[in-house]
């Protein structure tokens, strides 16, 4: 079996085990999906849904994402159960189970959008514990860090990389690129360099000090309108689009679904070497 269509069935296969309607486009390159705050900065909460050693990699991958100045996450009580790793809008919720390893995948991190496709409203991050509590060479603690790291790192909206970063998804990164970069910080602060008129983040918020100065139409300046372009852009580009792709030398697809009340769902899916062969 080729590796795309491997690939392709396992999406398939994962979009209908989880009931979420039909999968509408997998596609490439930068996201810059980004989540609604009335400040450049902000503090994202994130549901501990894990137990066992996970627990110590979620701290972990927690405090090197807070090295960046732009978005602090912070670990609260998981608000799901781990089998069902449902979403809860305005937070993160991190899970742990067996999922499974006939679904192919390491880590997975979806992004739920809100009702006007415009902002995430709430993400979920799942870990495998099929390949990563089993006989596999993803039992071991380098492996378990970068996923964790890798698909924390997709819930503010960042796309992977080909740096020496934990969202680089290629088999060498997996054992050996565990952290966040200055680039994936740098990233970060384009994506919410603007303002928003609303918010979907849940939890109360503190006053940012780099807060934009509006222009005189009240708009957020040129940055704000910059934002504005690049997610019409985004729309443009996502619109109508009912293929599938896949890249052969990635080891993470992004896909995107159609949830049964018309809203959005991003997911980005690390694959175990072993299932793309």
């Amino acid at each position: 079996m080729s590796r795309r269509l491997a690939q392709s069935l396992v999406i398939a296969g994962l979009a209908a085990a989880m009931v979420l309607g039909p999968l509408t486009a997998t596609l490439a390159g930068p996201s810059g999906y980004h989540w609604a705050r009335k400040q450049p900065q902000f503090t994202l909460q994130v549901g501990d849904n894990v137990d066992g050693v996970w627990d110590g990699m979620l701290q972990r991958a927690v405090a090197d994402w807070n090295k960046g100045d732009t978005v602090t996450f912070r670990i609260v009580s998981g608000g799901t159960g781990p089998q069902e790793c449902h979403p809860v809008t305005g937070r993160v919720e991190v899970c742990n189970w067996p999922y499974g390893t006939q679904e192919g995948w390491l880590g997975l991190a979806r992004l739920y959008f809100d009702e006007r496709g415009d902002h995430i409203e709430a993400a979920t991050v799942q870990m495998n514990d099929s390949f990563f509590a089993t006989n596999s060479q993803y039992n071991n603690d380098a492996a378990r860090r970068h996923t964790m790291c890798h698909e924390l790192g997709h819930a503010p909206g960042l796309d992977h990389t080909s740096s020496g970063s934990c969202l680089n998804d290629s088999q060498y990164a997996v054992f050996n690129q565990l952290v966040p970069t200055k680039k994936d910080f740098k990233q970060l602060e384009r994506i919410y360099s603007h303002t928003d008129s609303t918010t979907t983040v849940a939890g109360k918020q503190k006053k940012s000090k780099k807060d934009e100065p509006k222009d005189k139409k009240g708009k957020g300046g040129k940055n704000h309108r910059k934002r504005r372009q690049d997610d019409q852009r985004m729309r443009n580009q996502h619109a109508g689009v009912e293929r599938i792709h896949t890249e052969r030398a990635a080891s993470e697809t992004m896909t995107i679904e159609t949830l049964p009340d018309g809203r959005k769902v991003v997911n980005f899916i690390t694959w175990a070497q072993n299932s793309a062969n």
